[in-house]
């Protein structure tokens, strides 16, 4: 009996540890629409601000869906909305009643974009733009996300932060060569470009430091964090490089201040990463490239459905005329 007792207490321990276990973060927002509606949303003011698209319908933005970090978002305001799912831009006013159910108000969505996208992302475009008109339920996952939801459609919405730490690669995928590219910066959904100059030299990441090839002399030691983050171990004296003491190039002094600033790493396609330094809402980041990459660029990809033009026919024989002819002479040297 006392065997047959300790059997069934192991399995239920079992079985309740199974259940609690917290398991990847990544694998727990797959069961956001599995948290009971406990928590509804009645103020646009208690979820203002930025917010990342984790999920619509089955579509869950990456770049390796060609929807890199932050090119898929909610912008929430105290009585508006921007939005975009990875093509083109759009936004309504709208407002969140007592009964945590978000409605347009005025005259509806605003113009959108017309950027040209393939078919499928057009399509989800118009899914996406319409469902804010729907009248969708706002629910509060967590702290950092929430969950709209009409009938089958479901948005779901991470702060960045969180996105981006459940996205975070591994120290081993940024290793290595890279070459900066451009420069951004960021304050809620709005950005701005900024120029590095044709030749940054190349930025070196290693297991235990970061290296410039223009700055030679003042080695970044740092380490690999949870959070995905290259932490610098102590100060770091950029009045030791030369060559950003010479330059009067805002590129040079954008590179120095962020890889001073234990900038965060995330992975935006198969060949780039970005170093990030700042908050969810403003920040600023340097795109890189591999060298590799950069050298031997690869040809451009073949838009889907598009024709080859065939090559024009042969000009059809030309008449011949006496003025097209003409005396050939032979001379021969005389020894």
């Amino acid at each position: 009996m006392k065997l047959f007792t300790t059997i069934i207490a192991a399995g239920l321990c079992c079985a309740l540890n199974s259940a609690c276990d917290p398991g990847d973060e990544r694998n727990s927002s797959s069961l956001a629409t599995e948290v009971s509606p406990d928590h509804p949303v009645t103020s646009m003011q208690d979820i203002e601000g930025l917010w990342l698209i984790e999920r619509f319908e089955d579509f869950r933005p990456s770049w390796q869906n060609r929807t890199p970090w932050r090119s898929a978002y909610v912008q929430i305001g105290r009585n508006d909305l921007v939005y975009n799912v990875g093509c083109n831009q759009s936004g309504t006013a709208a407002a969140i009643g007592e009964d945590g159910v978000l409605r347009q108000i005025g005259e509806g969505p605003r113009p959108q974009t017309l950027q040209g996208c393939l078919e499928d992302r057009e399509a989800r475009d118009r899914r996406f733009f319409a469902f804010f008109g729907k009248e969708p339920e706002v629910v509060r996952l967590d702290p950092e996300r929430i969950l709209m939801r009409r009938g089958p459609q479901e948005l779901v919405l991470v702060r960045p932060d969180r996105w981006r730490r459940d996205h975070k690669p591994s120290l081993s995928e940024i290793e290595g060569r890279w070459v900066p590219r451009a420069g951004t910066t960021y304050d809620g959904w709005g950005l701005r470009g900024f120029a590095l100059g044709e030749n940054q030299g190349i930025i070196s990441i290693w297991r235990d430091r970061l290296t410039w090839s223009l700055c030679p002399e003042v080695p970044v030691p740092v380490r690999w964090t949870e959070d995905g983050r290259l932490v610098a171990k102590g100060p770091v004296d950029w009045t030791r490089c030369r060559a950003a003491a010479r330059s009067t190039s805002d590129g040079l002094r954008a590179i120095t201040a962020l890889l001073a600033a234990s900038p965060a790493v995330l992975r935006t396609g198969p060949d780039r990463i970005v170093l990030i330094d700042g908050t969810a809402e403003q920040s600023r980041q340097i795109e890189l490239q591999t060298e590799e990459s950069f050298l031997n660029p690869p040809p451009p990809p073949n838009v889907p459905g598009q024709q080859i033009p065939p090559a024009p026919p042969p000009p059809p024989p030309r008449k011949s005329t006496t003025d097209d002819h003409q005396t050939i002479v032979s001379v021969r040297a005389t020894p």
